[in-house]
């Protein structure tokens, strides 16, 4: 009797190096799955363009705003960022149009200047009020980093003795200094600062035109006329007029949704709240989302922690002096640990 024999499996059978092979396949896949969902979540840790180009840095042509963007480009190298070396210049409108076309990455601004040129119409007058806004009306892919303690907001500067017996210590005392006392700017008076402050209650006469800071303070110091100055002007170029002198404080907006006697409001907080005066304009980075990474980001907040009005001051009047911004940027981060 013979012995049955199991017939051979074809369909569906697997030999010793099939089944290798099988194995090997599935591992293959396995990996690249894995590596395809890190890459993913590395992705959204990091969400910056896939482009090795270096950061651009662009910035206005004045001193300030020159210093203040090798600052920043400064920062980011020395934290370990590719940047380019060369500072793209243009105004604020100019430079957003650029960073939209991806050939500016980063750029200083300010505040309310920035704000006037994405919503002229705007009614925010505060500090908090006009950044709060700023973050509104940027276009979309576009970030500002955290505020520097540089204001460049105009503020009344009276003489001590004239603000004493005026009882003047706020903006809002303004209708108590003497009408007619004329206005001393540094440059062409701006018209819109002037009749902000005539909303204020100022009586003030005619505005005029000096060459410097010092040149103003003196005339303020001698009780003929008050200064309509910035406080990065005034830090750049105090003579010994200046511990005669004061300003006129700007006050907070007001909870009670008044204007203060004698005088009108320039615009309100988003909270309803009422404030007089100029717009401020604070120093802030403007950045592309896309372009910093979380680190880049952290390391330009870093700067806002550590510049200040008197060390922007300083060096700004040095670049108007003929000295490299770059140079100067380098000293001031090697003093800051940055």
């Amino acid at each position: 009797m013979g012995v049955r024999q199991r017939a051979p499996r074809t369909r569906g059978s697997l030999t010793r190096g099939s089944l290798t092979r099988a194995k090997t396949t599935r591992v293959t896949v396995i990996v690249a799955a894995v590596i395809a969902t890190v890459a993913v979540f590395a992705g959204c840790a990091q969400p910056t363009d896939s482009s090795d180009d270096p950061l651009r840095i662009g910035s206005s042509g004045t001193p300030a705003m020159r210093v203040m963007a090798e600052i920043y480009a400064g920062a980011l190298r020395n934290s370990g960022a590719d940047v380019a070396s060369r500072i793209e210049t243009g105004d604020d409108a100019a430079l957003l149009n650029t960073m939209a076309h991806t050939d500016v990455d980063l750029f200083p601004a300010l505040t309310g200047r920035l704000l006037g040129v994405l919503t002229p119409r705007v009614t925010a007058v505060t500090a908090d009020a006009v950044y709060t806004e700023l973050n509104r009306a940027l276009p979309q892919g576009v970030s500002v980093g955290d505020p520097t303690p540089v204001s460049v907001a105009p503020q009344v500067f009276v003489a001590t003795r004239v603000a004493e017996t005026a009882g003047a210590t706020e903006l809002t005392d303004c209708p108590r200094l003497p009408a007619g006392l004329a206005v001393v700017t540094v440059g062409e008076p701006d018209e819109g600062v002037l009749a902000a402050l005539r909303a204020s209650g100022c009586r003030f006469g005619p505005a005029q035109s000096v060459p410097s800071a010092d040149a103003a303070l003196r005339r303020v110091a001698d009780g003929s006329a008050v200064g309509v100055l910035t406080p990065l002007e005034v830090a750049a170029d105090r003579g010994a007029e200046a511990n005669t002198v004061q300003a006129l404080r700007v006050p907070a907006a007001r909870e009670d949704n008044s204007a203060p006697e004698g005088s009108a409001p320039e615009g309100s907080a988003p909270d309803g709240s009422v404030a007089v005066g100029p717009r401020a304009k604070v120093l802030v980075p403007v950045y592309r989302s896309a372009a910093l990474s979380r680190d880049d980001v952290k390391t330009i907040n870093k700067v806002a922690g550590e510049i200040t009005t008197g060390d922007l001051a300083t060096m700004a009047a040095r670049v108007q002096r003929g000295d490299d911004p770059r140079e100067l940027a380098v000293t001031w981060l090697g003093e800051h640990g940055l």
